[in-house]
């Protein structure tokens, strides 16, 4: 090789390696928001198909606990325009997605779906919509249009004695434009880990679903609503304590 051929060869070696960077930069991370809804039973952690015990000296097991909620915001920064909880199938967590926390202090939206949105044809939102009919998971009705807002069953033994039978079911299929329920949560305790990434956690109390002090439900009673006419009562009740057993915690 000669002197020239040789000079060419270490700067050719030379560039290429300047051409590779031997500490890349990475890319900076997007901020992200999660939003968990942890089920508990009073002071209990919730588990479907586990047995509890109402006041009554019943016993009971939840099934099913679902829900869909509407736009939520803070002003004018909108978290999401819909969001699906499906106990079952998913957990505790119902929504993520980029965002910045600092966008929501507090939030406030809907437990439902507002009329406009109700009544939208559930096969035309996009494929990854949560109100899209393949993801709903059966939270729409066929037979009266619009979606099931909240959905909790399970079975109950309303007879207190050593003998487990869950022979009564209930159900609570709570939706329709007329029940539609506000939610406002003025302070938002996010978790935030490497400065961006933050995470808030709703508990669901089902025992105070079930027992709230000023409009407890029976399950022997008061058991099954499709939000049908004749059912008004006990669909407002149920709708109305899921509402109130919502609270965001540390």
């Amino acid at each position: 090789m000669n002197y020239k051929c040789y000079i060419c060869f270490i700067f050719l070696f030379v560039f290429v390696a300047c051409e590779k960077d031997p500490f890349p930069v990475p890319e900076p991370e997007n901020p992200t928001v999660t939003l968990k809804m942890n089920p508990v039973y009073g002071q209990e952690n919730l588990f479907l198909d586990s047995i509890y015990e109402t006041p009554e000296g019943y016993q009971l097991k939840f099934t099913d606990i679902k829900c869909i909620f509407g736009a939520w915001k803070n002003g004018s920064s909108v978290l999401f325009d819909a969001a699906f909880f499906d106990f079952r199938e998913k957990g505790s967590s119902f929504f993520s997605a980029e965002g910045n926390y600092q966008n929501f202090p507090s939030l406030d939206g809907f437990l439902g779906l507002e009329a406009v949105v109700n009544h939208a044809d559930p096969t035309a939102f996009p494929n990854n919509h949560p109100l899209n009919i393949v993801n709903v998971g059966g939270m729409h009705w066929g037979w009266n249009p619009g979606y099931i807002f909240i959905k909790v069953e399970g079975r109950v033994d309303t007879i207190p004695d050593q003998i487990q039978n869950f022979d009564h079911t209930f159900m609570f299929h709570s939706g329709t434009d007329s029940y539609l329920q506000t939610v406002s949560f003025d302070t938002i305790p996010w978790q935030v880990s490497n400065a961006i990434h933050a995470t808030a956690t709703l508990k669901l109390d089902m025992y105070q679903f079930l027992f709230n002090t000023t409009q407890p439900i029976n399950l022997k009673t008061e058991s099954v609503t499709h939000s049908a006419p004749g059912q008004e009562v006990l669909t407002l009740k149920s709708i109305q304590n899921f509402k109130n057993a919502m609270q965001f915690v540390p």
